[in-house]
């Protein structure tokens, strides 16, 4: 099964892997595509400027075609325009020959001068004009005021002579003059403008062409980039792709291989299942059968127990009531009784203590303790039992401190220590010291009796267990166990220090808070007289346990009745509202659940009101557990008059005072509503007005009869309460007073306008 489990598992590893290999190409892939589209990027921003270039030399060389036409601004956007294109070539550096880009820029320079040496020659032209049109105003004027003069003949007296020639006038001489000199000019001017332009056109071409062959090579590059980044792409997507695919058909394979291995051993697993489930069935009918022994030992003790416990409570009850009678031989013999009751109900207390807290039922009750009372109780339990065997008791508390914790348990700790040091040692000491720090509280229980060897502090605290020195004394060997149980549960620690023949010694520590107060030992004390007097029911089948709480009930002056069934339970209630009912919970006809839920399903009397409370003597179910199912309280057989009393009392005070309300519905289900309403009204209105007289003026015998004659017709409507408890009192054998009479007098006239208003409401409402 594991060399599976391992090939499974190198299996799923793999796979793994191979997963972790397909996204790692694919992010490398994703990278370099990420890469691929940034270089795109570059080259289009390439191209971009390529253009931007060729078109900027174009608009560069429209404007020079109109250099003839220039002015000043244009020479200024001519240069400007110019640098622009200079700045662009100045960027290709990167990807073209920097002498090239060189040559393109000084030919583009060389251009700008030429278009600026024209312009200047066209400027020139221009000053030679303005300077001909100055001068030949000028050359008119003085023509017009000159005279030609004649020629002379020359010899005698110039008859014989040749005509001279005449002479140019001084208009001539400018004219001539000015146009020699403009024609020499012009000469110069279209000489230098021929040169210039031959030099610009030299240029343009050589410029055009280097500029083509710029552009071209450009695109050319920028062309062989894009292929180049196109077929990258398109091997990189094969690639991935073949890799790809080639891990994803090992993982099928891989898959393919796994499940053919799981489905060989699924056969074999299948196998080995079917052998260990009845392998585990026959294990599972052991385990039963082991659980049935230990379930039926436990009902077997519980069962021991429940049966000791209720003859012990009756011994222990007339033993109690003995000793109180006053008789002394009597009382002696009681107090024999009693010893031997109280010795049985440890025993079994020990027993139900351990089965509890093995179960772990047992809750711990915290309240305010004082230390010091813990070490007396212990001392004067223990010291008459050290006295008869000789035995010097020493109990010491070194903090009279208020301690926040369960008493009773402490209590039962130190009682079991001091009961085993007390009982095995036979000559010297023993010792009991409680101590508390601010946070631990520290009992040592420490004795010079037998000691233990080793091998029995080992076992020493295991249940039922009883060492060799233990054959002649009473107990289960449950002591220690529950000691150690008990100081678990309170989350303290216990140690145990010994040596065969000298003595043992026990500590043990327990976290615990202090309190500011307490209360009073004497508020803890039974009260043998309550403020008001009530009656209880008892139901049990153990008819010595019901004369016993009549009795006990009896010394203290509250009425009881007992019944053992069910039937004279409910005739008794049907009679009577009382005020507390007791109910055996383990009974062979009706238990204790079915009593409860009897009642609270009845309407009977005060059935779904009474506080009920179980007396058991099981140790199988906890007080929690009893109050859960709606028990108002509950008494754990065996009990004295003083448990008996106080969960009394305390019923009784924490009984709600809910008021009832009449239920008229029963008494309209028939006949004329109305009529019946208004005959109950006034009728009522009647009566509570005679009981109010007859109350006014004393006549117990007159509210007797009332009673009598309205307990059956408020039955009717459920508001017959008020009448009963009048009635108890009237008929009672002791004289009650006229205070009591009149508080419960009030209560019936209250329960009488109560009639009386809801009949007027039922009838203003239309019933």
């Amino acid at each position: 099964m594991k060399t599976i489990q391992k090939i499974i598992g190198s299996g799923y590893l793999l796979i793994t892997l191979v997963i972790c290999i397909i996204f790692c190409i694919w992010h490398q892939e994703w990278k370099d595509i990420e890469a691929l589209e940034t270089k795109n990027c570059h080259i289009n921003n390439l191209r971009k400027e390529v253009h931007d270039v060729y078109v900027r030399v174009v608009e560069l060389s429209l404007l020079g075609e109109t250099a003839l036409e220039w002015e000043y601004g244009d020479v200024q956007a001519y240069h400007r325009k110019r640098w622009e294109v200079d700045s662009l070539l100045c960027r290709f550096k990167r990807y073209y020959p920097a002498g090239r880009i060189e040559s393109v820029r000084h030919l583009l320079e060389s251009k700008e001068q030429h278009l600026h040496q024209i312009m200047q020659v066209l400027d020139e032209q221009e000053v030679i004009n303005e300077k001909i049109a100055e001068r030949v105003p000028v050359i008119a004027w003085k023509s017009s005021q000159e005279e030609p003069k004649k020629a002379k003949r020359k010899g005698l007296f110039g008859l014989f002579g040749k005509k001279g020639k005449p002479k140019p006038t001084a208009t001539t001489t400018m004219l001539y003059t000015l146009n020699r000199d403009m024609i020499a000019r012009q000469k110069a001017q279209s000489r230098r403008l021929s040169e210039y332009a031959d030099s610009l056109a030299a240029r343009n071409t050589e410029l055009n062409r280097q500029l083509q062959t710029l552009i071209r090579q450009m695109n050319g590059k920028v062309q062989t980039d894009l292929q180049r980044r196109e077929t990258e792409i398109t091997a990189m997507r094969e690639r991935s792709f073949l890799q790809i695919g080639g891990l994803t058909g090992f993982i099928l394979l891989l898959l393919v291989i796994s499940y053919v291995i799981i489905h060989l051993n699924a056969k074999r697993i299948s196998r080995y299942k079917k052998e260990t489930s009845e392998l585990i069935g026959q294990l599972e009918e052991s385990d039963r059968q082991n659980g049935k022994l230990i379930s039926n030992r436990q009902k077997i003790m519980h069962t021991i127990t429940h049966e000791l416990r209720t003859p012990l409570t009756a011994i222990h009850g007339y033993a109690e009531l003995i000793r109180d009678s006053g008789m002394v031989e009597t009382r002696h013999h009681a107090e024999n009784v009693l010893q031997a009751s109280k010795r049985m109900v440890a025993m079994l207390n020990s027993l139900l203590s351990f089965f509890r807290l093995e179960s772990g039922k047992e809750r711990m009750n915290i309240a305010p303790f004082r230390l010091q009372s813990v070490a007396d109780v212990l001392e004067a339990e223990f010291r008459p039992m050290a006295e008869k065997k000789d035995l010097k008791l020493t109990v010491e508390n070194s903090a009279d401190v208020i301690l926040m914790g369960d008493r009773e348990r402490i209590m039962q700790v130190g009682d079991n220590l001091l009961s085993n040091a007390v009982k095995y040692t036979q000559v010297g000491n023993v010792f009991f010291r409680s101590s508390y720090d601010g946070k631990t509280l520290s009992v040592i229980v420490e004795d010079t009796g037998s000691g233990m060897s080793d091998e029995e502090r080992q076992r020493v605290f295991r249940e039922f267990e009883r060492l060799s020195n233990a054959a002649t004394q009473d107990g289960f060997g449950l002591g220690l166990s529950i000691v150690k149980r008990i100081v678990d549960m309170m989350h303290g620690t216990i140690r145990l220090e010994s040596e065969k023949g000298r003595g043992s010694r026990f500590t043990v520590e327990i976290p615990m808070n202090t309190a500011d107060s307490i209360t009073s030992e004497e508020e803890n004390k039974p009260k043998s007289h309550f403020e008001r007097s009530f009656s209880v029911m008892v139901l049990d089948d153990n008819e010595i346990l019901l004369s016993m709480v009549r009795d006990m009930y009896a010394h203290c002056g509250i009425r009881c009745d007992a019944c053992d069934n069910t039937g004279d339970l409910m005739e008794a209630i049907r009679t009577r509202n009382y005020d507390l009912l007791i109910t055996d919970l383990k009974m062979p006809e009706t238990n204790g659940y079915e009593v409860l839920e009897l009642l609270r399903s009845s309407d009977i009397g005060n059935s779904k009101t009474i506080p009920v409370i179980v007396a058991t003597a099981s140790g199988s179910c906890t007080e929690d557990e009893l109050l859960a199912h709606g028990f108002t309280a509950c008494l754990f057989k065996p009990f004295d008059m003083a448990e008996l009393l106080a969960v009394s009392e305390k019923c009784l005070s924490q009984k709600t005072d809910k008021e009832e309300q009449p239920d008229l519905s029963s008494l309209l289900a028939y006949g004329d509503k109305t009529a019946m309403l208004d005959r109950l009204i006034t009728e009522t209105e009647k009566d509570m007005q005679i009981i109010s007289e007859a109350s006014n003026s004393n006549d117990r015998k007159a509210l007797d009869g009332q009673v009598h004659r309205l307990r059956s017709s408020w039955a009717v409507i459920r508001a017959d309460k008020p009448l009963w408890k009048l009635h108890e009192l009237l008929h009672r054998d002791e004289e009650c007073s006229d205070d009591e009479i009149k508080r419960v007098v009030n209560a019936v006239l209250t329960m009488g306008n109560k009639i009386v208003e809801q009949a007027k409401r039922r009838k203003e409402n239309g019933l």
